[in-house]
């Protein structure tokens, strides 16, 4: 039958780690009276397959000091000198290392959260003894804590033994490393027959997207998409459609990550940003397919799939129950920097704008090139009425990204709020229309601006203008109120009925046709909330989070039953602020 240590091994060899698990604490219990049952080697390796064992059923801190208790006798076998084990199968790592124990218990460390006694521990190794998963391991600590020296080293190391390494080279770019000297460091792999017509295309389109030259970017990967072999590569879309986010062009961006998302539906890669635009474009119905539960994700539910459901609730105006998704997705991802701004959202939404200003003032020590943020910051200050810190906020921001379109029209909102810095807005109105004259946002405001200055005429001219260029119900329902102002009631008419037709929803164009007299007729929303879905979110909302506050998350939930739930508003964002959000 064997030993016990023989048949720990064999139970590990098996993979039945909970098994494994208790039998190597029941032969640690008898060593402790008997230490004849085990040789030194062997209770190093009843360690070794405990600490395993626990790894793998994801006891990380039980499985922390287990490694830490076979290092300290690992030591002390190799200072007695004590004969080591048998050798490790070619190309499996020789579990009993000081460096396959010290990569496990950092990892142990990373999954409670001690990231810097991680890096700490990952530092005692030697240069030499550090292998490319030890030295990618320290190079995402080093880079994610501040240690942007080290971390630039530790990336180069990877990339000498494994060329191919993405985030490796993504990483370094992230750092200010140039592309050309990126592009030197895997000369060989770049130059390889299969990778000749698009690596260094690929690099040069990741040092366009960490300059936050967008446009740029969008060109490269487009051509690599025309041109090389990777036209159906799931990732390149993704990236594709990101840069057009972070650019402003919504619609692009829809188109290419549906299409990812179309590719692979199991993937999580681009999902948010996809949730962040069903819900502007206010396709709930879409938006729930994302997030119905099914065997796609096998019930494992990352930070992206609680943000997916939290953005569906936020968009059917459940607030307190979107609350305690986002909060989820948080918790799961500090760094989520979607989930941090979609929790500000609906804290503006639930009136609680100071701490809405504290998350975003956290995602923006990360993340200050994000547009996202510094408008939903520059919104809570108009929300609390504090006109000039939006100003000052809505500058920074344009110092900070550029005179794009959409920055303009942010600052000018600030100066629209006051009477007197009103012409300001003006001018900065026509000059993003100058910059970009499709961008809607600055057309709706210019056209609001001239209608309370009482030059109808010009509001009409531009609405005019823009209805020929571009299919918008919000264009619309503006110039059927323009005309009925104007006492053309017959093409207020018409234009009411153009809106509907483009979203039955609109309620501008239906509060104007009714205040004509006209029914707007049996109009049906485009949204479907899906009941299904609902409950079955709400369900897991009113459970209770088992999420730890932080002081970032301490958020007070109020609890709410099931009928509760059932009579809140399932009203839609208003037409403006979908609109303004784009």
């Amino acid at each position: 039958m064997g030993t016990l240590f023989d048949q720990l091994k064999n139970l590990f060899d098996c993979e039945l780690y909970s098994n494994a698990a208790t039998l190597a604490n029941l032969i640690l219990a008898i060593y402790e009276t008997n230490r004849a049952i085990l040789s030194p080697q062997d209770h190093l390796g009843t360690l070794v397959y405990y600490a395993e064992s626990l790894y793998h059923e994801r006891q990380f801190r039980e499985a922390e000091t287990v490694y830490r208790q076979a290092l300290q006798l690992k030591r002390l076998l190799t200072k007695s000198k004590s004969p080591n084990g048998k050798p490790s199968s070619p190309g499996q790592p020789d579990l009993q290392s000081e460096v396959e124990l010290k990569y496990k218990t950092a990892k142990c460390l990373i999954e409670i959260k001690r990231y810097r006694d991680a890096i700490v521990l990952l530092q005692t190794l030697a240069l030499k003894q550090r292998t490319p998963k030890v030295n990618m391991l320290l190079s995402k600590l080093c880079h994610n804590h501040g240690h942007e020296r080290s971390a630039i080293g530790t990336y180069k190391e990877v990339l000498k033994d494994c060329p191919l390494a993405f985030e490796a080279i993504e990483g370094l770019l992230a750092l200010g490393i140039k592309g050309i000297e990126v592009n030197s460091l895997i000369v060989d792999a770049s130059l390889a027959p299969q990778c000749s017509d698009w690596m260094s295309s690929w690099i040069k389109a990741h040092a366009n997207i960490q300059a936050r030259k967008y446009t740029e970017a969008i060109q490269t990967l487009r051509s690599i998409e025309a041109t090389t072999a990777l036209r159906n590569y799931h990732q390149l879309m993704v990236l594709i459609g990101e840069c057009y986010y972070h650019n402003g062009e919504y619609e692009n961006a829809y188109n290419a990550l549906k299409r990812a998302h179309g590719m692979n539906p199991q993937s999580r890669a681009g999902l948010q940003i996809l949730a962040i635009l069903m819900a502007k474009k206010k396709k709930i119905s879409e938006l729930e397919k994302l997030i119905t539960p099914n065997s796609s994700f096998h019930n494992e539910y990352s930070s992206e799939v609680w943000f997916v459901m939290a953005q569906f609730l936020y968009a059917t105006g459940k607030y307190d129950k979107a609350v305690y998704f986002v909060q989820k997705a948080c918790f799961m991802k500090p760094r989520n920097f979607e989930a941090l701004i979609l929790k500000a959202e609906i804290l503006l939404q639930m009136k609680k704008n100071q701490q809405a200003i504290a998350h975003l003032r956290y995602a923006q020590q990360f993340a200050p090139y994000r547009y996202e943020i510094h408008k939903v910051l520059v919104d809570s200050y108009l929300n609390m009425g504090r006109l000039r810190e939006a100003q000052v906020q809505a500058l920074k921001a344009v110092k900070m990204i550029g005179e794009t379109a959409r920055m303009l029209v942010l600052l000018a909102r600030t100066y629209m709020k006051d009477r007197t810095t009103r012409p300001k807005a003006k001018q900065l109105f026509i000059k993003a229309l100058g910059i970009n004259e499709n961008y809607l946002p600055a057309v709706y405001l210019l056209a609001e601006l001239y209608q309370r200055e009482n030059d109808v005429a010009s509001s009409m001219e531009l609405l005019k203008k823009h209805v020929m260029l571009s299919q918008n119900c919000k264009l619309h329902a503006m110039l059927g109120d323009v005309l009925v102002n104007d006492k053309d009631h017959s093409g207020a008419l018409e234009h009411y009925t153009m809106a509907l037709n483009l979203d039955p929803s609109n309620r501008c164009a239906m509060a104007g046709l009714m205040a004509m007299g006209q029914s707007p007729g049996n109009t049906s929303t485009t949204s479907n909330t899906g009941a299904g879905t609902s409950s079955y979110l709400e369900y897991m909302a009113d459970e209770g989070s088992d999420v730890p506050d932080t002081p970032l998350e301490m958020i007070e939930i109020r609890t709410t039953g099931p009928n509760e739930m059932e009579s809140e508003s399932d009203a839609m964002w208003s037409d403006v602020e979908i609109e303004i959000n784009q």
